[in-house]
């Protein structure tokens, strides 16, 4: 009985391996194994490897010099000396913060959000910006790293002010070229040409154009009777400098997005609109911006995680000068890391921006669905 037990558990398993192997899950494995091993070596292990490397104090020089540190790396980002708490420290930002409220509830009314992740993300807001944002350095006291935390409120400040603009022009563009003609196929490459160049050759041209005494915006200013400025060595401009330096590189790569999302919207939507009379800012609000809600969803997180990961035009144009005002969290990470040789600091840094940009990117599909 055991034998015959035995062949037909052997015949079972020999016929669901012969299914297996021809069924469709063969080609479908087939194709994504190289993928699947690409991601796990290259993606997937360093991200393992530098959360792992975040726990310990690892000199660059000598891979095996190692020491067990448990959370001292992130004690030094969040924490320093005579630290205190006020209501009136960064009011303005933790007033933003807080206007989150109303729109989780709002997103709860309209059953976009669980009862259970309102009161987690209500908690969440409470506790970054209503307690946490609110400790500081008190009286001699200071952060164990204050070119952290000055550096990361540049790259928000960066992200702030680059992501409506881009997002905005790509969409404005991809309206007005969102026809057929051949001076409209030229315009749209003209747009997108900018894109494929590297941040070297970028930052070279717009060195070059924002050179207050050789550049063509200072020739410019002059011949209309006007002081050049100096752009990159303006703590007021040289921010704006570096925005103004991103827009023109990466519009293009939204345009093309936005582009494809207007030709999937139905014709036949803005011909009903005509024949109701509809302007074209109606047409614009009613049909547009509602056929575009996933693309826009998809343009915006790119977005706002490309700006996170600011580095090449900074470290180029300015080396996060004048004094600090261009310094962003990826250049800190990378001379905290490669000049400073603290891999396990920098690997903390790290995994610190990963979870903000992984955080962000969550809220935004949470709240602004792709169906309304």
């Amino acid at each position: 009985m055991t034998a015959v037990a035995d062949r037909t558990s052997t015949h079972g398993t020999d016929s669901r391996l012969r299914a297996f192997l021809a069924s469709d899950s063969v080609s479908a494995w087939s194709f994504l194994l190289p993928f699947l091993v690409i991601y796990l070596l290259f993606l997937l292990y360093p991200v393992i490897q530098a959360v792992i490397m975040g726990f310990y104090d690892w000199d660059f020089l000598d891979i095996s010099d190692r020491t067990f540190i448990g959370l001292e790396n992130y004690g030094r980002m969040f924490w320093g000396t005579n630290m205190t708490w006020d209501v009136t420290q960064l009011w303005q930002w933790r007033l933003v913060g807080l206007l989150g409220i109303p729109l989780v509830l709002r997103a709860h009314r309209r059953r976009a959000v669980s009862r259970t992740a309102m009161i987690t993300l209500v908690l969440g807001v409470v506790a970054v910006f209503g307690i946490a944002m609110g400790v500081h350095p008190g009286v001699d006291g200071r952060w164990y790293d204050s070119q952290f935390w000055g550096s990361f409120g540049n790259t928000v400040l960066f992200t702030v002010m680059s992501t409506p603009a881009i997002v905005a022009l790509g969409l404005g563009l991809a309206v007005a070229l969102n026809r057929p003609g051949r001076l409209v196929g030229f315009l749209r490459t003209l747009f997108f040409a900018p894109y494929v160049l590297s941040v070297a050759v970028l930052t070279l041209i717009w060195a070059f154009l924002l050179n207050p005494t050789t550049g063509l915006i200072g020739s410019a200013f002059e011949t209309v009777g006007l002081e050049p400025i100096n752009w990159l060595n303006n703590p007021t401009w040289a921010m704006p400098a570096i925005v103004v330096t991103t827009l023109w590189w990466t519009v293009g790569f939204n345009l093309v997005l936005f582009l494809a999302g207007l030709q999937d919207i139905d014709k036949s939507q803005y011909e009903a609109a005509d024949i109701d009379g509809a302007n074209g800012w109606e047409k614009f609000q009613f049909i547009t911006v509602p056929g575009l809600r996933r693309t826009t969803l998809l343009v915006v997180t790119l977005q706002i995680i490309a700006s996170f990961q600011i580095f090449g035009q900074v470290f180029i144009m300015t080396r996060g000068g004048p004094n600090g005002a261009t310094r962003v969290a990826i250049q800190h990470i990378y001379e905290s890391g490669f000049r400073d040789f603290e891999l396990g600091y920098s690997s903390a840094m790290s995994l610190f921006l990963f979870v903000v940009m992984v955080g962000i990117s969550v809220l935004q599909f949470k709240f602004f669905p792709e169906e309304s």
